[in-house]
């Protein structure tokens, strides 16, 4: 949710305009609108300008305004754009403890911004620090829980690209074994058993 309340239980100014930027985001998602990406941005900024340090929103708002972003790099391939993104989620990660309920999303959505990043530059410290950050992801997402697969999958996924830039084996059969149990977790039916079983085979192609 992009709402987050302040804890005195009344909305302040950046709650009121995260709650509008994530209304026009669903909206972005819905029809895809140029404007409504262009607003979301804009009012998820403002929202951030009313959070200054030590604000309890500005985590939140920072990954806000990091994923719209991210959303307009997805769109129309501005590297400054996903080099702000970036920034902000180093930021908002930085933010949060370790105990923190939204640390495994915010180290997820961290080591996703740096994939892409790595697939652009090719920089071995961007996918280096993106297994890292899925391997931490997926210690706080144990059994039972609700992105165990997905985290499965990305460090599966991120232990591939070392694989095929440096041929280490070992790597691969790492890739291998998340693949396997994240597929495990997709039973018949699952909306991602077809990518999980895709991943897998290509893996095992690999080997």
């Amino acid at each position: 949710a992009h709402d987050h309340p302040h804890p005195n239980g009344n909305p302040d100014h950046s709650t009121l305009l995260n709650s509008l930027a994530g209304a026009l985001d669903d909206r972005y998602a819905l029809y895809g609108s140029e404007d409504d990406l262009r607003r979301t941005i804009v009012l998820f900024t403002q929202a951030l300008e009313h959070c200054p340090e030590g604000h309890p929103n500005r985590p939140a708002s920072l990954t806000n305004l990091a994923v719209a972003l991210r959303k307009r790099y997805d769109r129309y391939g501005s590297l400054d754009d996903l080099q702000k993104s970036v920034d902000l989620l180093s930021l908002a990660l930085a933010l949060l403890p370790d105990i923190h309920p939204n640390r495994s999303a915010s180290l997820n959505n961290l080591a996703n911004a740096l994939s892409v990043r790595y697939a652009c530059h090719g920089s071995a410290d961007d996918l280096q620090k993106t297994i890292d950050l899925h391997s931490q992801a997926l210690v706080l997402r144990p059994d039972g829980h609700r992105d165990r697969s997905a985290s499965l999958t990305n460090l599966a996924v991120a232990l591939g690209d070392r694989y095929a830039r440096h041929s280490s084996v070992d790597d691969l059969q790492k890739a291998i074994d998340l693949h396997s149990q994240a597929l495990v977790l997709r039973p018949d039916g699952h909306p991602n058993r077809s990518t999980s079983l895709h991943n897998l085979a290509n893996a095992l192609g690999d080997r």
